[in-house]
């Protein structure tokens, strides 16, 4: 078992995180060189006042595909090499002008002989834990000096140093969402003459009518997910309750048409984004065909024309429209970003009250993956007042990235998104394999800040999310993607929203093995 040494700090601990190894502690004299090396820490806790733990992880890294041999980046710092851990953890608590929120340290007999005994810091909060061997990673409880520590969804308690979080976060830095147990039924699943008709995400928002109305993706002819570039269209359902079950009301663009966002304009208007390039009622793949297709809300080896490995039409252009009823008529659509050319661009806004906007988008990097960037407008409803700018906001997100971003403003007045996170454990090859969320946190919505992974277990190796439901019984999603949330009058959140592949299916752009179904699932957030 690894040993925690235990120095002769006022006030300081070293405890390793629970559930993760089995600890044994000896006392240690520091030596004169570990106490000169130490002074200007122990003088900063001293001020402070309070204790600073430090959780230890083994076998994870905070900069798998980030650290440079000897060298810094964007926000990780190289702080020496080491003969053991010990020595990197005593760096980044002495490193003098920055926070040094974590350390990586990659031990001996690492593959990358490069990084062996060397010793990174992040000087950013992120918690992105990524399974690796050869590696201890460290992160410190630093106690919090403005509600910037509390990643603006909590206040700091400057007298404890502590973050007194918001109902729907917790963690040491109130960065993550407090999910209560699923309900079986709650979200949206299609169901067209006996048969699963499968769905991908969806936008919700309270009508005039009292109504909850979510917009969705939808997979045509009984399609999975895995035909989204060939069969997807866009329906409006709608529930009693925003955690309820979702009926479909209307189709609202045929194929193809896919990952819609509706937000309201200043004065109520419906506002929806979306891709999209309109064919047809009817998608390229019919996986319905009797005695041929599972007819089941999945793809089949013979249900689309070109077989298993088709080619995506993931370069579709954005769209805005608007309506002022939930059911429409929509505007005529103004496309996003028309000099623009790359992969789908998940593009997510807020609509200011004064007719501004601001947004996320990304663009797909063939070997970092999905890439986040700002876009601003003078005017919501004229689509060529919008610039998009190419500053990457998390370029130490090793790939693949993130990707799906959700944005909304706090009753405090700061901007937050979520993300479909993919930067982990197999994430550089194989995105899909994460079904995580992220979560990021800005004060003027230009300079973000990724606080790390909201909802998932990163220390999983297997695939999927394990959903734990209200009855007891659990279910490994193999695919939690596309977040939104629904808010509250306030814009608190109060419900999650997934698009969740309950298939077994492993390659996203892959059709035919039958494993790609999904619904779009909603979890209720914890309130009080």
């Amino acid at each position: 078992p690894t040993r925690t040494r235990t120095r002769t700090r006022p006030r300081t601990r070293i405890r390793h995180a629970p559930t993760r190894t089995r600890t044994q502690a000896r006392a240690h004299t520091p030596s004169k060189e570990e106490t000169m090396a130490l002074a200007s820490t122990v003088a900063m806790l001293v001020v402070a006042a309070v204790a600073v733990d430090v959780k230890r992880y083994e076998s994870a890294s905070q900069v798998t595909n980030v650290a440079q041999p000897g060298g810094n980046t964007t926000t990780t710092r190289f702080l020496g090499a080491f003969d053991a851990v010990e020595g990197c953890e005593k760096a980044c608590l002495a490193l003098d002008g920055e926070r040094c929120w974590s350390y990586t340290f990659y031990t001996k007999g690492h593959p990358d002989g490069d990084l062996s005994s060397q010793c990174f810091g992040l000087v950013a909060p992120r918690f992105t834990p990524t399974p690796e061997n050869f590696t201890v990673t460290g992160v410190v409880q630093w106690p919090c000096r403005g509600d910037g520590d509390c990643s603006l969804n909590g206040a700091c308690q400057e007298d404890s140093g502590s973050c007194l979080c918001d109902p729907a976060w917790s963690g040491h830095r109130c960065e993550t969402l407090n999910l209560e147990p699923a309900v079986h039924g709650a979200g949206y699943r299609g169901v067209d003459g006996g048969h699963n008709t499968s769905s991908w995400g969806g936008a919700v928002l309270q009508g005039e009518d009292g109504l909850y109305h979510m917009w969705a993706a939808e997979m045509t002819e009984h399609c999975g997910i895995g035909a989204w570039s060939q069969n997807s269209r866009i329906i409006r359902a709608t529930a009693t309750t925003p955690g309820g079950e979702y009926t479909r009301a209307q189709v609202v663009y045929d194929v193809f048409s896919h990952e819609p966002e509706v937000v309201r304009g200043p004065d109520g208007e419906y506002v929806m984004f979306y891709t999209a390039d309109i064919r047809s009622k009817h998608g390229d793949c019919d996986c319905c065909q009797p005695g041929v297709s599972q007819c089941d809300g999945s793809t089949g080896p013979k249900d689309c024309p070109q077989g298993a490995n088709l080619t995506l039409r993931n370069d579709d252009a954005s769209w805005m429209s608007y309506a002022l009823r939930p059911e429409g008529p929509w505007s005529e659509p103004q496309q996003l970003f028309p000099g623009y050319h790359g992969s789908d661009t998940n593009f997510a806004p807020v609509i200011l009250p004064n007719g501004t906007i601001l947004g996320i988008w990304r663009d797909w990097d063939q070997d970092l993956g999905s890439r986040c960037f700002v876009a601003v407008g003078d005017y919501w409803n004229d689509t060529t007042t919008y610039t998009q700018y190419h500053k990457e906001l998390f370029p130490d997100l090793g790939a693949a990235g993130t990707e799906d971003p959700f944005l909304w403003v706090d009753p405090r007045g700061n901007f937050h998104a979520i993300f479909h996170h993919m930067y982990g454990y197999g994430s550089e090859d194989e995105w899909w394999l994460l079904a995580l969320g992220g979560h990021a946190f800005s004060e003027n919505g230009m300079d973000w800040t990724y606080s790390g992974v909201a909802w998932g277990d990163p220390f999983d190796l297997e695939r999927g999310d394990l959903v734990h439901y209200r009855d007891g019984e659990t279910f490994r999603m193999t695919r939690r993607e596309r977040p939104h949330l629904v808010l509250d009058s306030k814009g608190n959140p109060t419900h999650l929203i997934n698009a969740a592949q309950y298939g077994t299916g492993k390659i996203p752009t892959e059709v035919g093995d039958n494993g790609d179904a999904s619904f779009t699932m909603i979890q209720k957030i914890v309130q009080k």
